[in-house]
């Protein structure tokens, strides 16, 4: 399914409960969408064939919370020689995206939804460039001096990595490691910042 198609389909269910859409489905909003635009939840890189949903909490009509895009791990030893925006996974998984508040104010209702993409807005994905490829130059230069990373936002304050991590069963964290050598104490994680989603709102 494409993106515009799965567009049609949620702009359909906007203003809807999502218990009123899927009540059979536990995991989270996002899923309970897919479900009931006829998608499967699995595994794939992608929601769309090109693109994904990213779902948001929003409350009194405005984002309350930062929107994960992915996870840095796997992917940690491409910032060693420097990483930019349009070569990395994370150009890939946010050149087109479907953008879907979820207002979360006394239920849980769907909002009204967007297509964001570099094609439709590239001013914007200029500033997301910006942020990213500043990130990714403190990741490198980290990495080449054996230092210790934080939390980072990017000068336009769109794109920021903070820590992302579950406990193992030991209580310990999965630490973010390169050539034997502890980066941060969890793994860590791109997200978009509550200033980049409530700018979002102007494209409406």
């Amino acid at each position: 399914m494409k993106n515009k198609e799965a567009y049609i389909k949620i702009k359909k269910l906007e203003g809807k409960k999502i218990e009123e859409i899927d009540l059979v489905n536990k995991g989270n909003d996002g899923q309970k969408v897919m479900t009931a635009i006829g998608l499967k939840n699995d595994s794939r890189p992608l929601d769309f064939d090109d693109g994904d949903l990213k779902t948001n909490k929003h409350l009194k009509g405005n984002p309350s919370e930062t929107l994960f895009i992915s996870q840095i791990k796997k992917r940690i030893g491409l910032f060693e020689n420097g990483l930019k925006f349009q070569n990395s996974w994370i150009y890939d998984k946010i050149k087109q995206f479907l953008y879907l508040p979820i207002h979360k104010d006394d239920d849980h209702v769907i909002g009204i939804p967007q297509i964001i993409s570099n094609e439709l807005y590239p001013e914007l994905y200029k500033k997301i460039e910006e942020d990213f490829n500043f990130i990714s130059k403190q990741i490198q230069e980290c990495i080449s001096n054996k230092g210790n990373l934080h939390t980072i936002s990017g000068p336009n304050y769109y794109l920021q990595i903070r820590a992302k991590d579950s406990k193992k069963k030991d209580g310990t964290y999965n630490p973010l490691m390169h050539n034997n050598h502890q980066l941060y104490s969890k793994n860590m994680a791109f997200y978009f910042t509550i200033p980049f989603l409530k700018n979002l709102k102007n494209f409406l």
